[in-house]
């Protein structure tokens, strides 16, 4: 911004106090060309520094759809470049529960998965502790459809959907598997993809927990009752080697 701002501040004197119509409108060209690289540079450290997108938008004077609109390719991945990075090693119901998310973004004619999707994923994964977890605390894969704080604007009928990923739910991994190290445990599992979800007290899953009457420290809890419960259990893995469908998985 601090070699930007006085190229602003030459184009906007140009603009207004040059006498020749024509290289005034050619520095009005040039300065609008820098302001929408300054906006585009602002709306990064917006997000990066945990605003939502309908901040964003309030702040901009427009709607969340054009901001999501203008904006996502800032954040967004393809999903193919997300799974060719990871190698990390999940179980079974990790790797379901990724694949559940896609499913319910889809549904919901989401353009990209977010971290409320993902919650729904560990909902549709029902032998799991984290599943059991939430639902023990009223938690249901119904009642979150119905409470779900969607992050993203929706497509509209017809739309083409591409398979991204936010830049909040793609964190959902690096977190989760620092879960897993954390608990001297090799995989990561569904349990540990709910940790993860946990840490960001302004993510979609949280906004969807909390709209349901509970709270991340109360999830943690219960999970917790649930993995005593089931200590001796080994999780079901995935053959050695091969990695998570994994989205880099977020608002």
């Amino acid at each position: 911004m601090s070699v930007r701002t006085p190229t602003i501040e030459q184009l906007a004197r140009d603009a207004v106090e040059i006498d020749d119509p024509e290289t005034a409108l050619r520095a009005l060209t040039a300065l609008r060309l820098e302001l929408d690289a300054a906006e585009a540079d602002l709306v990064r450290r917006a997000l990066r520094g945990g605003a939502s997108w309908s901040q964003v938008a309030r702040s901009l004077g427009i709607t969340k759809q054009a901001a999501h609109r203008k904006y996502r390719h800032l954040f967004e991945q393809p999903l193919a470049e997300a799974l060719a990075r990871s190698r990390i090693l999940a179980t079974t119901d990790a790797r379901r529960s990724i694949q559940f998310a896609r499913e319910e973004a889809a549904r919901l004619s989401q353009p990209a998965i977010g971290t409320e999707h993902v919650l729904l994923g560990i909902l549709r994964c029902h032998r799991s502790r984290a599943a059991r977890a939430l639902n023990a605390l009223g938690v249901t894969l119904e009642s979150a459809r119905l409470c779900l704080q969607t992050t993203l604007p929706g497509l509209p009928p017809g739309a083409v959907q591409s398979e991204t990923v936010t830049v909040q739910a793609g964190r959902i991994l690096d977190r989760a598997l620092r879960e897993a190290a954390k608990r001297g445990e090799r995989l990561v599992g569904v349990e540990h993809l709910l940790l993860a979800l946990l840490s960001d007290s302004r993510n979609g899953a949280v906004q969807t927990l909390e709209s349901l009457r509970t709270t991340p420290a109360k999830v943690r809890r219960q999970l917790e009752i649930e993995w005593e419960g089931t200590a001796s259990v080994s999780p079901a893995a995935v053959p050695a080697g091969e990695p998570i469908p994994a989205v880099p998985i977020g608002d």
